[in-house]
């Protein structure tokens, strides 16, 4: 293979980590592209594509990613391909990046876009999930002259283990009364979470000590794909 699944990886977090600004970039036709899931016949996916996420696939594209549509066999040909919402829309991953040989995946990668313009995004339901690469951007600095920031981590990386403990609670309490609570006349009554998730927390030592260890499960996810191991 002419571009290694690792390399190409590495490069492109490494872009994104380097220009954050990057992912504020407008690419309306690839935003369009992920709408249809590649095929200008297709009805569209079940959430509109971002901007956030246009700028991305566009830079995972120049790393030299094809595009794998959704519910589609596996490309004939070996090579570095990107899917776009491969598990729906409600559940953790905007892209898989992966390595195809054979016909079969041997390498892949999931990643989830968050970005905010205020100094805390939404965790919608859930929560950081494990080995989930998150990219999360959001502005600093003053008004008129905004800094974009990028932080990149597996998502066991992100919460203190305060946070871990409190959400195993909190998570344990939403499914036990989900699982207790009985039909009220019409009403079917559910709890889900609407939490948020401070940016303040991501200092430029964390960010960097993450990206390298994000870095270091790209090398080990790769090795077993069969990539040469080499040093992040």
């Amino acid at each position: 293979m002419s571009v290694m699944y690792k390399s190409a990886t590495m490069a492109l977090l490494r872009a994104i980590s380097s220009t954050p600004a990057r992912l504020k970039e407008q690419h309306p036709d690839m935003v369009a592209f992920l709408n249809a899931q590649g095929n200008p016949e297709a009805q569209g996916t079940g959430n509109k594509a971002t901007d956030q996420e246009g700028a991305f696939a566009k830079l995972a594209q120049t790393h030299g990613f094809r595009f794998w549509p959704k519910g589609t066999p596996p490309p004939a040909e070996d090579g570095l391909y990107m899917c776009y919402q491969i598990q729906g829309t409600q559940k953790s991953g905007d892209f898989s990046l992966r390595k195809v040989i054979g016909g079969a995946v041997r390498a892949d990668i999931v990643v989830d876009l968050k970005h905010t313009t205020s100094k805390s995004f939404y965790l919608n339901d859930g929560w950081f999930e494990d080995n989930v690469y998150y990219i999360i951007s959001w502005n600093e600095g003053t008004k008129g002259k905004p800094l974009q920031r990028a932080h990149i981590a597996l998502g066991q990386d992100i919460p203190t283990e305060e946070e871990k403990v409190f959400m195993r609670q909190l998570q344990a309490f939403k499914a036990q009364t989900n699982k207790d609570n009985k039909v009220v006349g019409s009403l079917r009554p559910y709890i889900r979470f609407a939490n948020q998730y401070s940016c303040a927390t991501f200092t430029r030592e964390k960010e960097s000590d993450c990206l390298l260890r994000v870095l270091a499960n790209v090398d080990v996810v790769a090795t077993e794909g069969g990539d040469e191991a080499t040093t992040a």
